[in-house]
């Protein structure tokens, strides 16, 4: 270790120690996820193959960490918000570690959950014509409501979901324009970089993985960042992501798989689900129970 240079994780345990108190170590990621949206533009579906273009615009900002589960949070889609669940963040509360933890923030990683993309209610698209979808839950992945996998293409542009695009090329091409600021209790910020730097931080395969496809891939702090139990400074985290550019992706229109539909069909919005992960070291007091 060089001369002068300690760590927030070396400092912290120092701290526990000289107050002579038993500890419980954790290494379980904080996780919290939210969404950038595409709006479809200049629709040219009167000539073969229908053209669109799903512009992502600039200064849009997620702000993570925020909410806790069961929180309201908007994930897109037509439906606006929904209530957070565990497979959204494990927070029991917005901007505030669990229980009485202190956790020394070490490491960063991103990568895109899913991509939504809802159709229009209207004639002439997947809701309409005979043999249109009824299950609820259909319809509600149509809507943007809910994720929908599409490996074929056959609802879901193949710029967006297809096993001829090798790699998430819309999340790709995204990453290289979103910055990424920790805000520590609403007066301190720390600029961190950019997505692009920051891997997947979780096993995917080779052609899906943001860098090399393993859970230890992820962007190292060493110094790392002390985010505080409730009542300490610094207890307060939220990290912010903004979209310093706009993004411009052409997207081909489909052919729906119901009767009655337009020959060619594009979503009117597009949403791109993005899940950033905390590495590093909680530590908190062991329980009384």
């Amino acid at each position: 270790m060089e001369l002068g240079f300690s760590t927030q994780r070396k400092r912290l345990l120092d701290q526990y120690k000289a107050a002579g108190s038993s500890i419980t170590c954790r290494t379980i990621p904080y996780q919290s996820t939210g969404v950038f949206q595409f709006d479809v533009v200049d629709s040219a579906l009167t000539v073969a193959p229908g053209v669109a273009y799903a512009v992502a615009r600039k200064n849009q900002v997620l702000t993570l960490f925020g909410y806790g589960v069961g929180d309201q949070i908007n994930l897109g889609g037509t439906g606006g918000n929904v209530r957070a669940t565990e497979a959204d963040t494990n927070q029991g509360e917005g901007s505030r570690t669990n229980g009485a933890q202190d956790f020394v923030i070490e490491g960063v990683g991103f990568y895109a959950r899913s991509v939504r993309a809802a159709y229009a209610s209207g004639g002439g698209n997947l809701y309409a014509g005979t043999g249109k979808p009824v299950d609820a839950d259909v319809l509600s992945s149509l809507a943007g409501d809910l994720p929908m996998y599409d490996p074929a293409a056959i609802n879901m542009p193949p710029q967006l979901q297809s096993p001829f695009n090798l790699e998430n090329g819309v999340f790709q091409s995204l990453i290289d324009l979103i910055s990424v600021d920790f805000l520590f209790d609403r007066k301190r910020t720390e600029k961190i970089g950019t997505v692009n730097v920051m891997p997947c931080a979780s096993a995917k395969s080779m052609l899906r993985a943001n860098g090399e496809p393993n859970n230890s891939n992820i962007y190292r702090i060493p110094e790392g960042y002390l985010w505080r139990r409730a009542g300490q400074p610094d207890s307060e985290f939220t990290a912010n992501l903004q979209l310093q550019r706009a993004l411009v992706v052409p997207i081909n229109g489909i052919i729906p798989y119901v009767s009655g539909a337009a020959a060619d069909a594009v979503p009117t919005t597009i949403w791109m689900e993005v899940t950033m992960r905390l590495f590093g070291l909680a530590i908190d007091l062991p329980s009384a129970n």
